[in-house]
């Protein structure tokens, strides 16, 4: 036979070989990233990790003739953007977006399923605007708080989300208790994983009464249950619960239903936008405008959903197209200006600050971070971006629809927490009646009038330190903690992070009463909570009901 002849069989060969190889690959990852042959599962999830850090970048792009700044902003599929899609009139940089009219700026939305790339783009500069929600930030935090430019900065809701997390299981386990003593497969470092040990802890189990089986992302935990049936349960997100639990899917799990979703608690799981700290001190006026855009892309969406729909579908690639966006969009409800200005205010029962607080207890329990770790809310939550729309009166037409929607089942009141005064440290004393974050400055009793002298002294001390801020620190007597402990350390976590909130409260009573009725600068004050963590007196329960105050020099 011919040389030439062979040699073109041969290639001939070769070509098949390679086509049937890569059609039939059983060692290739399928579109969710997961290999058929295995799962790699954790036993528990490592620390959120980042290599190095920058500054951000602006890069300027040719925008219809014109170089404007432009910022790419990662997403995962999730309804929970549409406001921001509305607001940018689509994925690409268009002048057509708010974020052009009011800041003269471009914005580009792409699809980015791995949160470890977000945080690292974050990290390197790249993505000065992220994603996250609001349990995740402890984590954020903890894997940034090396470099100051990189704190991550909260200033702002997408969402919350209503019904597009969920926990599925098989057919055999009707209620969360009986969870105890299975096995669930979840997203390490997720939002899943919150509403786990946050649902863990509603129906009294503890996590090492079950086996958690950690994976990348909440993709791989859907399709781990599909193709392991010791899986009894694992955690996801829409449109995966659907898929999951739907006979007519290709992803369906025969017997599967869904135990709970986040509708059941409603604004437990909210999804934020954050930038780092550098790029929201240098560009307020970058800031302040995208946080305009955002409250108004969620008029255009309520105006305009099913252009959003086709965005959304087009961006994660969604099989059933819009009408699969429609649906996951009833699963979350969008936040707009005042239910934003809510999620920011101390006050409100399930506040960014309550989060937070409790995620990190969560977090310290769990040892995804050190159970040393005492992170400030204050030093990743930024309203002032809010305050100033605020100021500015716009979005009156805005009505705040979720308002105590949360399910309070499991909140505690402050009547279990103590039943005392509270103080100052040394020779101060601010004295509070016993259930009670404030008092009134209007009354003559003798403890009221002392109260007021300690305030003045304070205020005194602010102006002769001119370069000094001050931060005010509440405790919380320490009576009740082993009766906490004792009914599970679940429970007591809770109680520990509903303890700090309601410390913090006493100390930002002292800090308005110093900026309403002595003048002083809110912007030299500081407040955090501590609850029960810092007794000095383990007897004298009247020494741990305190409040510190610490000056600290600018220079």
């Amino acid at each position: 036979m011919d040389k030439k002849k062979i040699i073109g069989i041969i290639f001939f060969v070769l070509i098949i070989i390679i086509g049937l190889f890569i059609k039939f690959n059983p060692f290739k990852a399928g579109k969710d990233g997961i290999k058929s042959s295995s799962v790699k599962y954790i036993s528990l999830p490592e620390p959120l990790k980042i290599t190095g850090a920058s500054g951000y970048k602006l890069d300027k792009i040719n925008l219809d003739g014109e170089m404007v700044p432009c910022i790419k902003i990662p997403l995962v599929t999730w309804g929970g953007y549409a406001s921001l899609i509305a607001a940018n009139d689509g994925l690409k940089p268009s002048k057509n977006s708010l974020f052009y009219k009011y800041g003269k700026f471009a914005v580009e939305l792409i699809r980015e399923e791995d949160p470890g790339v977000h945080l690292q783009g974050f990290a390197n500069g790249d993505y000065p605007i992220i994603w996250s929600t609001m349990d995740m930030v402890p984590l954020l935090y903890d894997a940034l708080k090396n470099d100051k430019r990189v704190i991550p900065q909260v200033f702002g809701v997408f969402d919350w989300s209503y019904g597009g997390d969920g926990i599925i299981v098989r057919g055999n386990i009707k209620n969360p208790k009986e969870l105890k003593g299975k096995t669930i497969v979840t997203s390490s470092n997720s939002p899943s994983n919150f509403f786990l040990l946050w649902l863990l802890s509603q129906s009294d189990i503890k996590p090492s009464e079950v086996t958690i089986k950690y994976v990348a992302d909440a993709v791989i935990a859907k399709d781990a249950f599909i193709k392991d049936n010791k899986n009894d349960a694992c955690v996801t997100w829409s449109p995966f619960i659907y898929e999951l639990t739907d006979p007519g899917s290709k992803s369906y799990a025969e017997g599967s239903r869904l135990l709970i979703t986040s509708r059941d608690a409603n604004q437990l799981i909210a999804d934020c936008y954050l930038a780092r700290l550098d790029f929201i001190k240098e560009q307020p006026d970058f800031i302040n405008n995208f946080s305009r855009a955002m409250m108004e892309g969620y008029d255009l969406f309520l105006s305009n959903k099913e252009a959003v729909y086709s965005h959304i579908a087009g961006l994660f690639k969604l099989p059933d197209g819009a009408k699969e966006a429609s649906l996951m969009l009833g699963d979350v409800h969008l936040a707009n200006f005042p239910e934003n200005l809510m999620f920011f205010d101390l006050e409100n029962s399930i506040s960014a600050y309550k989060i937070f607080f409790l995620s990190q207890e969560y977090y310290k329990n769990l040892g995804t971070i050190s159970g040393s770790a005492d992170y400030s809310a204050e030093a990743v939550i930024n309203k002032k971006p809010l305050e100033f729309l605020k100021s500015k009166g716009l979005f009156a037409n805005q009505t705040n629809i979720i308002k105590n929607s949360f399910n309070k089942q499991g909140s505690f009141d402050i009547a279990d927490l103590e039943s005392s005064r509270i103080v100052l440290t040394e020779d101060i004393q601010i004295h509070f009646d016993s259930q009670q974050i404030s008092f009134d400055l209007n009354k003559s009793a003798e403890e009221i009038l002392t109260n007021k002298r300690l305030l003045s002294k304070v205020a005194e001390q602010m102006n002769i330190l001119g370069t000094t801020v001050v931060k005010l620190i509440g405790h919380l007597d320490t009576s009740k903690t082993e009766e906490f402990k004792a009914k599970g350390m679940q429970y007591y976590i809770e109680a520990s992070a509903q303890a700090k909130l309601i410390s913090k409260k006493r100390a930002e009573f002292v800090k308005d009463v110093l900026v309403k009725y002595y003048k002083c600068d809110p912007d030299r004050i500081l407040t955090e909570g501590k609850g029960w963590d810092l007794p000095v007196d383990p007897v004298n329960q009247d020494k741990n009901r305190r409040v510190e105050v610490k000056f600290f020099s600018f220079e």
